[in-house]
């Protein structure tokens, strides 16, 4: 790819002239050269990484760092220039040719199925007694508005991660060490990237002097994880450690509640793996002793739990039975996060262990009922 292009004098053929030969063939090696390689072969750079990092590849391979937003900048202007030149060319050579149609070449840095994307409709949701009222209409309206609203927020969502990665791989490799404005570039790009990531799952941080913390918006987080991709965005970021420590805990018992409430669907499917994932996740964010969890935050989630058991029992649905048969992730999570009340709480003594002890022995009571 760094190699330089060969000169047209070295070109011959018999059928072409040296200079068309030579625009052919630099046409063809120009996907490989690229100002970005990080992001250009993000794919295969993040898989090499992650064979690295799990032992399956010998022997060391350099991977290539992100590069600044000047530089990223300067690429995507070469790029507009070059198709500009090239659309330019094509309609001249058309016009001297007399060719009848001029043919458009896709572009392929952008997915096909946002080439025929509708405008997401801006009208404003209808009232109740619309919806209520029997008209079909209002009621597939109001659900297509929720499912765009759910799309733009997972969009912004993963934009924020991936930035975030990318970010974090530029500052190990030691390019913030030159101090002054260059970290406070970097300083303000993690913030503004961590603002958007937050408002994707409802979370609010009230950075004032006396503020209450980390603030979840239930209706937000439940749109985002109301599709697959929202929950893997979501195990992603646990996964990682891309999601602050703080705001990770927060919104436990909100992401737990949600998954409960929902119920489980065919192994196979698309949401089942993702809850599988995002359980496994949670499991992690759980298990992890430094930096730990709060006593709150157990209690917290062991009482959302038994929440959703009880409603299901006074539907007369099974109660937690119902929420837990055939499904031995959400179990696995109930057990992680009971041995880690018990660690947490369990030896602190006074009033924590004495709350600990009473909802574990409620947890146990309702459990051992709903498999009678």
């Amino acid at each position: 790819p760094h190699a330089p292009p060969p000169p047209a004098t070295l070109l011959k053929s018999s059928l072409m002239p040296p200079r068309d030969l030579c625009y052919v063939i630099h046409s063809m090696l120009r996907p490989l050269q690229s100002l970005d390689a990080y992001t250009d072969d993000y794919y295969h750079w993040g898989f090499q990484d992650r064979r690295q990092r799990n032992f399956l590849m010998l022997g060391p391979e350099k991977l290539p760092n992100p590069v600044w937003k000047e530089v990223k900048v300067m690429a995507r202007k070469a790029e507009e220039n070059y198709r500009t030149t090239v659309e330019e060319r094509s309609k001249v050579w058309s016009e001297e040719q007399k060719a009848l149609g001029h043919v458009v070449k896709t572009n392929v840095k952008r997915p096909r199925a946002l080439l025929s994307t509708p405008v997401l409709s801006t009208k404003q949701q209808p009232s109740k007694n619309e919806v209520n009222g029997g008209e079909y209409e209002g009621e597939e309206q109001t659900q297509r508005v929720s499912l765009w609203k759910a799309r733009v927020a997972i969009h912004r969502g993963y934009d924020a991660y991936l930035n975030l990665v990318e970010l974090r791989r530029l500052l190990q490799s030691g390019a913030g060490g030159g101090g002054g404005e260059m970290e406070e570039d970097l300083a303000r790009d993690v913030k503004d990237n961590l603002d958007a990531l937050h408002s994707s799952l409802g979370i609010t941080l009230n950075r004032e002097e006396g503020g209450a913390g980390v603030k979840v918006d239930s209706m937000v987080l439940s749109s985002t994880l109301s599709l697959p991709k929202g929950r893997i965005l979501c195990a992603r970021l646990m996964e990682g450690g891309i999601l602050p420590h703080p705001s990770a805990c927060e919104i436990l018992a909100a992401v737990v509640g949600n998954v409960f409430r929902s119920s489980y669907q065919d192994g196979g499917s698309a949401m089942a793996m993702a809850e599988d994932r995002l359980l496994r996740a949670l499991m992690g964010l759980v298990q992890t002793v430094q930096p730990s969890l709060q006593p709150r935050n157990v209690f917290v989630c062991l009482d959302v739990v038994m929440a959703i058991g009880k409603e299901e029992a006074a539907k007369k649905k099974g109660g937690m039975k119902m929420i837990l048969t055939n499904n031995r992730v959400r179990m696995e999570f109930l057990h992680s996060v009971l041995s880690r009340g018990n660690m947490i709480c369990g030896g602190s003594g006074g009033e924590i262990e004495s709350v600990w002890r009473s909802k574990e022995q409620e947890f146990m009571i309702m459990l051992s009922t709903a498999m009678t």
